[in-house]
């Protein structure tokens, strides 16, 4: 089953455009998205996602799309479990404010996320990496068939890194489309595909492929690159 789909899609945005993709995700696969400053990966990632419009093309879903930004995007005041709660918002279009079953829902992927102990403090005053794991909470009680992460392991310690891309996988365990843009090759290379996004050029493929010295080397246009998994000088 194909979670996402884009016929002929073409990205961007005032005088700036991606190249035209023609590609298939399936349903249950972790995708990373890589490719150096500037090359449009957030553009790419908000149409994917429905924020942005297409200039050109399709962008067809199996079910909804759920958005996560980078780090520090999202500020609020309230309980992490209330924020989390509010992921139902869409199950809810015509009932006024947050039921039981709401919070059951926020409950219950926080639990399973690890983070219970975070329900009741306010959201702005966690850190960065408290702050990612609630957010990906709310993408479970959303529950979309297709997650796009923006840069979810930014700013992030060791510890929670790891939670996070847990978390991740685990969106996709269930049968979710999962995209995510990053700079941290290590999450790349254990992605089930990579897709590497070039100044004019867009390609996918395993991470075996495209994480190779000689396609790293073309993507960030250096005379070297790290081993994604080690973090050792790999000379080309």
């Amino acid at each position: 089953m194909s979670g996402l789909t884009l016929h002929r899609m073409v990205a961007g945005r005032a005088g700036f455009r991606l190249p035209v993709l023609d590609q298939t995700f399936d349903a249950g696969q972790v995708i990373a998205l890589i490719g150096p400053n500037g090359a449009g990966k957030t553009t790419l990632l908000k149409t994917l996602a429905g924020l942005l419009p297409p200039l050109e093309g399709i962008v067809s879903r199996d079910g909804a799309a759920a958005w996560l930004p980078p780090p520090g995007e999202v500020s609020a005041g309230f309980s992490s479990l209330h924020l989390v709660a509010l992921g139902r918002a869409g199950k809810r279009r015509w009932a006024t404010g947050l039921g039981p079953a709401d919070l059951k829902a926020a409950e219950a992927a926080m639990e399973r996320l690890d983070i219970a102990d975070l329900a009741g403090r306010a959201f702005d005053r966690l850190s960065s990496g408290q702050q990612q794991l609630v957010l990906i909470a709310r993408l479970f009680v959303q529950d979309a068939a297709v997650c796009i992460l923006d840069e979810p392991l930014a700013m992030l310690d060791l510890a929670h890194a790891q939670a996070v891309e847990a978390a991740i996988r685990s969106l996709a365990a269930e049968g979710r489309t999962v995209i995510a843009s990053t700079h941290h090759l290590p999450f790349a290379a254990r992605a089930d595909q990579v897709m590497a996004l070039g100044p004019d050029w867009v390609e996918t493929g395993t991470p075996e492929r495209m994480l190779a010295p000689a396609a790293l080397t073309a993507l960030f246009g250096i005379a070297h690159a790290t081993c994604p998994c080690c973090g050792q000088a790999i000379t080309t």
